[in-house]
């Protein structure tokens, strides 16, 4: 699919990853086509799937969240309705920053900020173990978070 996108399109979008509050004449001036043409591909970049939304980088130490860490999840069974029980609640637990479903040795990734350890412990103990269908968690600590995007 990425054969459909031309040099000025790939500019826009590394722009956007970038940094999504960037105006139509921002990016038109950094990638010297008309404005009404930058509109244009962006209406085209949306439509097509390229862009799913724009998001805000909140910084997780301002609101008091202190620790962040990767929390692996097994279950103990991988039924599609589990599966699917698992992403809807967990999605809803407050801390969770981002869910990924995964293959390998763990069913799940969980990254959450908490605000100390014992929030922590709180998020394992009251949600978590709540779920009769996970096997086991492994916590692994972030000491440092780096938004990197070189996928273009």
């Amino acid at each position: 699919m990425k054969d459909e996108l031309d040099s000025k399109d790939i500019q826009i979008l590394s722009l956007l990853l970038n940094n999504a509050r960037l105006s139509n004449k921002e990016i038109a001036a950094k990638i010297e086509i008309a404005q009404s043409s930058t509109h244009d591909r962006i209406k085209k970049l949306t439509k097509k799937g390229y862009l799913k939304g724009a998001f805000a980088l909140i910084d997780q130490k301002k609101l008091g969240l202190n620790i962040e860490v990767m929390l692996s999840i097994k279950l103990n069974k991988q039924h599609r309705s589990i599966i699917a029980d698992f992403i809807e609640k967990a999605s809803q637990f407050h801390g969770v920053i981002q869910l990924f479903h995964m293959a390998g040795n763990n069913d799940f990734i969980l990254h959450i900020g908490v605000r100390n350890s014992d929030e922590l412990r709180s998020f394992i103990l009251d949600r978590l173990s709540t779920l009769d269908y996970i096997q086991s968690t492994e916590t692994t600590m972030v000491l440092h978070n780096e938004r990197v995007n070189n996928i273009l």
